[in-house]
């Protein structure tokens, strides 16, 4: 078994152009990309799959036909 650890913040300083999401890791048929953002981005689906969203740093709100989220960098342990 091959078992491997990966640095978000590592592999974020690795490039600077927003919106061009980098594929950092694979799990069978999954595949794990990171992107920077900034600004909005037009509404579109991906019907043929999921995703899911972590926040380093700052905030991102998500609009849905029904609903809005918002998610925030957690909060730093004191």
């Amino acid at each position: 078994m091959d078992i491997r650890t990966i640095s978000l913040i590592e592999k974020l300083s690795l490039f600077t152009d927003h919106w061009s999401p980098k594929i950092i890791a694979q799990m069978n048929d999954y595949l794990f990309k990171l992107a920077k953002i900034q600004g909005d981005f037009i509404w579109h689906s991906h019907p043929e799959t999921d995703e899911a969203f972590i926040v380093l740093e700052g905030s991102l709100v998500i609009d849905f036909r029904d609903a809005r989220i918002e998610l925030n960098k957690e909060p730093s342990p004191q």
